[in-house]
């Protein structure tokens, strides 16, 4: 098979190639090589017939649960084609190993400057769908610690730098490995670095999606009810809640249980679960992103429990969370985002006349129903009040921010100019401070 995948016998492509496998999987198996030049590499090369097999199984596996759908055998609400098609666009990306070997790339880019962390160099021109080579590097699994003696700091240590480095994937890049497992970390001594493997399954979250899932998880480890209904609602959710009371009510239940624990009696993995009871009981529809980080934090957390039996996840994840806040008020990201924001109003402004007509012609000829309850006029009334008081204060402090930059950069020696300016960011820090005060209090 490799023969066929680079059109030339063995020998003329490696140096040396081991035919015994260093290890195998169910559709891969990796084997020890060098290249012309010496560089050992590892190479992983996709089983025979592997792409055919799961296409088979995936076309039986698409028509049982269309059978299943039909005879209402299946729980009602549970969207089967999209949760089939999300299942297939993964499994079929993971059998495919250029997009692995552009994953590989961009990880190795991303850790370029994180001390502790490897990520093996990948020789794209070797690659192919079916086979993809990279840097061997020796280490020890972390399924196999048992047959090393490792101190109980340096456990604590690499327990810490390997979960350091999945919040670092999912909050900083938003572009994080999904199945960070034991077996998929090597312990590499002396050099004392974590090295991770197997990039085929990886999750990818925007700016936007980041800040409202640290915004969840802030909620959850406050045990703030009010507040995580209210992002589902308004953030997470792809269908409206079927019944937000119901779910305040179950949510605050299983809160209530925690409330009395410290956070280092309590397991991320359990919350999790709970979490997403909560979601079956209550047909919650989130984005397929969302299930792939919680599984990729829980994992996480599992392995930093085998390196360190004591490991509690929370301290370092509240610490990440605290500083993804802290640098989206940096002068560049706020800057950044009062240009979304001005956009955003350009948008609505320019399409306000056509939408304003549409709500007419409907009004006129009947086709508008509305159905609420005083208490939701109530809440959305408190919602608009607090989201216009948001924007009003982020409006003004952008302002005074591009005013006072742009005073220091056109006339960096005017005195009267100079005090200007001082003071336009004095107002700015000073309304900064309230629209964060803002925020916080209705957390």
């Amino acid at each position: 098979m490799l023969e066929e995948e680079f059109q030339a016998p063995l020998e003329k492509v490696f140096r040396f190639f081991d035919p015994e496998p260093l290890a195998s999987a169910s559709i891969a198996q990796v084997h020890r090589a060098e290249l012309p030049d010496g560089t050992r590499v590892a190479v992983k090369v996709q089983k025979p017939k592997t792409e055919q097999t799961i296409l088979e199984d995936l076309e039986i596996l698409e028509s049982l649960l269309h059978l299943a759908d039909r005879m209402h055998v299946l729980e009602e609400g549970i969207p089967v084609e999209e949760l089939f098609l999300e299942f297939r666009k993964h499994l079929l990306r993971e059998i495919d190993f250029l997009a692995e070997a552009q994953n590989m790339r961009r990880f190795r880019e991303n850790f370029a400057h994180f001390p502790g962390v490897t990520i093996p160099r990948v020789f794209p021109s070797y690659c192919t769908r079916r086979v993809l080579v990279s840097e061997l590097i020796e280490g020890i699994p972390l399924t196999h610690l048992d047959t090393v003696a490792l101190q109980e700091e340096d456990r604590k240590a690499f327990a810490e730098r390997g979960v350091e480095a999945i919040l670092k994937m999912i909050f900083e890049d938003g572009f994080f490995h999904a199945d960070p497992h034991p077996g998929n970390i090597l312990l590499r001594l002396p050099e004392r670095d974590l090295v991770f493997l197997d990039f085929g399954t990886v999750g990818v979250v925007d700016r936007k999606t980041r800040e409202t899932m640290a915004r969840l998880l802030l909620a959850l480890l406050e045990k703030d009810t009010e507040r995580v209904v209210e992002l589902l609602e308004e953030e997470l959710l792809l269908a409206p809640l079927p019944s937000p009371l119901a779910l305040r009510l179950d949510l605050s239940e299983v809160l209530e249980r925690y409330i009395a624990l410290n956070l280092k009696e309590i397991r991320l993995e359990s919350v999790v679960h709970e979490f997403f009871y909560l979601a079956r009981k209550h047909r919650l529809r989130f984005p397929s992103h969302l299930a792939i980080l919680l599984r990729a934090l829980v994992v996480a957390e599992g392995t930093g429990l085998l390196l360190d039996p004591t490991f509690n996840v929370f301290p370092q994840l509240e610490g990440a969370l605290r500083r993804f806040f802290l640098e989206s008020m940096h002068p560049e990201e706020v800057l950044r985002r009062l240009e979304e924001y001005v956009l955003d109003w350009k948008e609505l402004l320019e399409n306000l006349p056509h939408r304003l007509d549409q709500l007419l012609t409907h009004a006129l000829s009947g086709r508008i129903r509305l159905q609420a309850e005083s208490q939701d006029f109530r809440e959305m009334n408190r919602r608009l009040e607090r989201m216009s008081t948001r924007l009003s204060l982020s409006v003004i402090l952008g302002s005074l921010l591009v005013g006072s930059s742009l005073i220091y950069t056109n006339y960096p020696y005017s005195r009267v100019l100079g005090i200007l300016g001082i003071l336009g960011f004095a107002a700015a820090a000073f309304l900064g401070a309230l629209l964060v005060a803002e925020m916080l209090s209705h957390r």
